[in-house]
């Protein structure tokens, strides 16, 4: 897997080098290659700035044949001043946005781009490089259409067939944080940016395009695909004049090559329709100077962006490993942490506290979000986490509000954000101090993604990833070579016998009940849910009694629970015949009140059995899967875990109606977990409605 701070061989990048004619790697002080229009052309007091551009290629020449005598342009406001960009784009860069200084990769970039030259970027997340690409791509819209660089008075309709630029992304949070930023940079002009990615209706997004129309769309490449191959659609971009590839080693690694070149047969010809090739890239592996070749038109200019002698992320930020003494330590654990760390930045000793806590599973993020909001105290004031807000991210949110929480967190100046996967690679949150792993990623490469989301910018951070017994061994192999040091003496929770209620110091205690008590309040699908994803988790791990043992003390000593919940029906073919005459008698059916089915309704039932009483089995009979008929029950409660919990930006969101948070619209009834999917979940539907269980919740 090509990850984000993977660094190209010295072969592929000179590879790459000899099929450009020029190549950046001057420093910045040297040069040359900046763009300056003369200063007589510069007055736009004195004249529009339409009647300056008579034509983007009139413009680019004039750009091109400027090259700065004092140095690169670096401040965003001497783009303006000088002529570069259109006065609107930077007063709201500036005015706004609130920016001055360009980053290093964007001076390396706009200055360049402006002159409309092809240009492949080796540049990592964080680094700034949206603005890079987004700054020359939108002003040669506006050198094309003087009139677009105008905020139109009144409503102006555009076309749906009428796409100036595209800008592949890999992800839909990627695209979808692009088009935000766009949306912001061309608030003061006329041009229409659409977003068309996948996770969300194809129709709606199609209708408000039609309706709409759009010079600038960002998308994933599965989505614009659709959208341009189907004939009625009538989304086309006969005047296409920039095309943009964001994180193009992801695109390649990510199997998109195909859908890229398939892409291109709906695009106006080059030879017709001059077209400029913006591409960025972290690495630079033999895939994307495949792209590269055939992308780029000749005489492309390749910026290198990145540091030879940088040491990388996974490499600078310091790096701790907690050994827990099982599972039922994870949570008062991270509670401790959570109350540690924010304590200390109270008391002004570190920065705001603001964390992503990485889990392996959905069912696992869930969980552990709703403890928290219960540990904050709900709406309750003055406990320890009152001013701490906390937010959800994973696949099985609802589009909406996936894009509802990261936009809530990244403006946040501190708080906490529970995740999956799904927010390891190429998403910017600003100041995040810490980054917790609980339990060990799938991948190495997915560990160092995820810790790449602190220490950007040139920011500290912190990484810390809590581990199980069962983990310990598999960690020196996964983990091999990375600077982690351990950290356990510095959590007093992590090995203390959870079991032993009477030995644990006084602290440890008040922590380990706070957390016990939490697990009681939340509904017992998460908890179940939970405990099943968590074998999801260890499907690696051999021995499987042993993970069972250790899954049943959590729930009996860190959930609290009678009984555990039912294991996966897959976890052992024969049921657990191993145990059939002793311990726990009868498989998995007999020895803690009733095994996994006693005291539920029916009394020793193994995975489900007579449970019918008051669960209706292994997942039958629960109308309404996930949610269920808790109808109204689940209201209002939860909109958030802090501040304005109403806003829907948090957990929970307005669930009458709302659609931002945890639940979205539940207005159909026992809707269960699936935003605006509400209505009939009959029969045990679990999270989506009438569809199949699946038996991890990965």
């Amino acid at each position: 897997m090509f990850g984000a701070v993977r660094r190209c061989p010295a072969t592929l990048a000179r590879n790459l080098a000899s099929v450009s004619t020029r190549t950046l790697r001057t420093p910045l002080a040297h040069n040359s290659s900046v763009l300056r229009i003369p200063l007589q052309a510069a007055r736009f007091q004195n004249g529009s700035f339409a009647a300056f551009h008579n034509s983007a290629t009139k413009w680019q020449q004039e750009a091109a044949q400027s090259i700065a005598e004092d140095g690169p342009v670096t401040e965003f406001k001497e783009l303006a001043t000088r002529g570069l960009v259109h006065p609107n784009l930077i007063n709201t860069i500036t005015n706004q946005m609130k920016l001055k200084t360009m980053t290093d990769v964007q001076t390396r970039t706009i200055n360049e781009a402006l002159s409309g030259v092809d240009i492949i970027a080796q540049a990592k997340t964080g680094t700034g490089k949206t603005l890079g690409f987004l700054i020359p791509v939108i002003q040669r819209i506006i050198a094309n259409d003087p009139q677009l660089g105008e905020r139109a008075r009144g409503y102006k309709r555009a076309k749906p067939d009428d796409i100036r630029a595209i800008i592949i992304s890999p992800t839909r949070e990627l695209a979808e944080q692009i088009a935000v930023e766009a949306k912001k940079v061309t608030s003061g002009t006329s041009i229409i940016t659409q977003c068309a990615v996948g996770g969300t209706q194809k129709r709606a997004m199609l209708m408000k395009t039609q309706r709409e129309g759009c010079h600038l769309m960002i998308a994933t490449p599965g989505r614009l695909f659709d959208i341009l191959s189907d004939p009625y659609s009538g989304v086309k971009a006969p005047k296409l004049s920039a095309l943009v590839m964001d994180e193009a080693d992801r695109l390649m690694d990510d199997g998109f090559q195909k859908e890229i070149e398939e892409i291109k047969n709906f695009l106006p010809d080059p030879a017709e329709v001059e077209r400029q090739n913006l591409m960025f890239s972290a690495t630079i592996p033999k895939e994307v100077v495949g792209l590269v070749r055939a992308t780029m038109r000749p005489g492309f200019h390749f910026a290198k962006c990145v540091d030879e002698n940088e040491e990388p992320t996974h490499q600078r930020i310091p790096q701790r490993y907690v050994n827990l003494n099982g599972f039922e330590n994870i949570m008062p654990t991270l509670y401790d942490f959570v109350l540690q760390a924010q304590a200390k930045a109270q008391a002004g000793e570190t920065r705001p506290f603001k964390a992503i806590l990485y889990f392996n599973s959905t069912a696992e993020v869930t969980l552990a979000a709703s403890v928290f909001y219960k540990l904050s105290g709900g709406f309750k004031r003055n406990t320890p986490l009152s001013n701490l807000r906390c937010y959800e991210i994973h696949a099985k949110l609802t589009q909406q509000q996936r894009t509802r929480a990261a936009d809530d967190f990244r403006a946040a100046k501190s708080g906490i954000l529970f995740s999956s996967d799904v927010t390891a690679r190429g998403m910017d949150f600003p100041e995040v101090t810490h980054v917790l792993q609980i339990g060990l990623p799938r991948e190495r490469d997915s560990y160092i993604h995820r810790l790449g989301r602190t220490g950007r910018a040139g920011k500290e951070g912190e990484g810390w990833i809590f581990l199980t017994p069962f983990e310990k061994n598999e960690m020196r192999r996964r983990l091999n070579g990375l600077p982690l040091q351990d950290g356990t003496h510095m959590l007093e929770t992590a090995t203390v016998d959870m079991t032993q209620a009477g030995e644990m110091p006084e602290n440890v205690a008040s922590i380990l009940s706070q957390v016990v008590e939490a697990h009681k309040k939340v509904y017992p699908d998460q908890l179940d849910a939970a405990f099943r994803g968590l074998f999801g988790s260890f499907q690696w791990y051999g021995d499987k009694h042993g993970l069972l043992e250790g899954a049943n003390r959590l729930a009996e000593f860190g959930w609290g629970m009678p009984s555990p919940p039912p294991p996966p029906a897959s976890l052992f073919s024969g049921g657990g015949g191993r145990r059939g005459g002793g311990g726990r008698s009868g498989g998995f059916g007999g020895g803690r009140s009733g095994g996994f089915g006693g005291g539920r309704g029916g009394g020793g039932g193994g995975f489900g059995g007579d449970r019918g009483g008051d669960r209706g089995g292994f997942g039958g009979g629960r109308s309404g899967g996930f949610g269920g008929d808790r109808g109204g029950e689940r209201g209002g409660e939860r909109g958030g875990f802090g501040g304005d919990r109403r806003s829907g930006g948090g957990f929970g969101g307005d669930r009458r109606g709302g659609g931002g948070g945890f639940g979205g619209d539940r207005r159909g009834g026992g809707g269960g977990f699936g935003g605006d999917r509400g209505g009939d979940r009959r029969g045990g539907g679990g999270f989506g409605g009438d569809r199949p269980r699946r038996q991890f919740d990965n």
